[in-house]
């Protein structure tokens, strides 16, 4: 069987997030406070972000053609670097923002971004958010509570699940990846996905 290419992974990421979130799934939000989760709110772009395959390779074409693309490697290498063999609290802890983030603080492929930052949401304040990520290293406050739509969780893992079973029928293997460390690979050598579609993953780009 011939192997996918990078645009097939691509279309095949494309099809299975447009399908996944066809619905709208965000519950009502106190109209005082406004939508809590929108493009521009990087409260949950601290936490880990478990992908595919496809996803990443589909995320790294995004940012190649929306920001500069030597900046782009250098955030990507430091956040990579930063965030290597932390477990999910430590993660936290390090404050590292993902690399996908301009200077303001906003997704620069928010129309492609991946399965699980679409998943995560928070029906609560944004302050709240704030609040248990933390402002800053180490300061988050543990009693902090955030409110979530489990909706849009629901849809993350049918959307992956459909990239498993497309993968699985190109007789393609489907590890599931560290957003940040698949990217700084992926970067640094383009062609690394063909690895990892024949199930050649070290063990610290995997998601836990």
């Amino acid at each position: 069987m011939k192997p996918l290419d990078a645009g097939e992974l691509v279309a095949i990421a494309s099809s299975a997030l447009a399908t996944a979130f066809a619905q709208p799934t965000k519950g009502p939000t106190p109209a005082s406070e406004g939508p809590p989760c929108t493009l521009g709110c990087s409260s949950c772009c601290y936490l880990p972000v478990n992908v595919t395959v496809p996803e990443v390779v589909h995320a790294l074409k995004a940012a190649l053609t929306a920001v500069d693309v030597i900046a782009l490697g250098d955030r990507i290498a430091s956040a990579s670097d930063q965030t290597r063999g932390l477990d999910g609290s430590d993660r936290l802890r390090a404050r590292v923002a993902c690399p996908l983030l301009d200077t303001q603080g906003s997704c620069t492929i928010y129309d492609a971004r991946p399965a699980y930052c679409r998943a995560y949401n928070a029906r609560s304040s944004r302050d709240a958010c704030d609040r248990l990520i933390g402002p800053s290293k180490g300061l988050a406050d543990p009693n902090a509570v955030v409110v979530a739509d489990p909706a849009p969780f629901d849809c993350a893992f049918a959307a992956q699940a459909r990239i498993d079973r497309d993968l699985e029928h190109a007789g393609a293997e489907s590890p599931h990846l560290d957003l940040t460390h698949a990217l700084a690979l992926l970067y640094a050598e383009p062609s690394t996905y063909k690895k990892w579609l024949q199930g050649h993953v070290d063990d610290w780009v995997r998601s836990w």
